[in-house]
């Protein structure tokens, strides 16, 4: 397979395999599908007490109109709450509640269990060059695209 089959195909698996993981995570959340409770630890990643709408969006990758609604479904669940900004009246800012934490600590072995097996015979060396191939997609597509690069620590 030449590098321009190679491209093609590992793109066309990015896409399979995003789908794939939907479908598995989506029949082992309760109360959440995978896109929420991504969303939800992405929040959680940002390490920051009430961010807006629009830095959760420009964070994940997501549309602002997408992440709202999502997050007007995870406030509907107890799971965030949403309230405008105390510095800027047209911001909306994001809170994690107590039940999304708890969703974490329940969550965390099933979780554990689900990366296990997903990752099952793959080692160290293996991730450490596909966390490297993805970082350097991520640089390419964010010089490509002309948006702020997003750091995954």
């Amino acid at each position: 397979m030449g590098q321009r089959e190679q491209e093609q195909f590992i793109f066309a698996n990015i896409f399979l395999l995003a789908n794939k993981l939907q479908l598995i995570g989506d029949s082992l959340m309760e109360e959440t599908t995978l896109k929420q409770w991504f969303l939800l630890i992405m929040i959680k990643t940002m390490q920051k007490e009430q961010p807006s709408i629009s830095e959760i969006s420009d964070f994940t990758g997501n549309t602002r109109q997408n992440t709202k609604k999502m997050l007007e479904n995870l406030a509907r669940k107890g799971y965030v709450t949403i309230e405008k900004s105390t510095v800027d009246n047209r911001a909306l800012c994001v809170s994690l509640t107590e039940k999304c934490f708890e969703y974490f600590v329940v969550n965390e072995k099933s979780g554990n269990e689900f990366l296990d097996k997903v990752f099952k015979n793959i080692d160290k060396e293996k991730l450490t060059i596909v966390i490297e191939f993805f970082e350097q997609l991520f640089q390419n597509i964010d010089k490509f695209n002309g948006s702020k690069e997003v750091k995954y620590d």
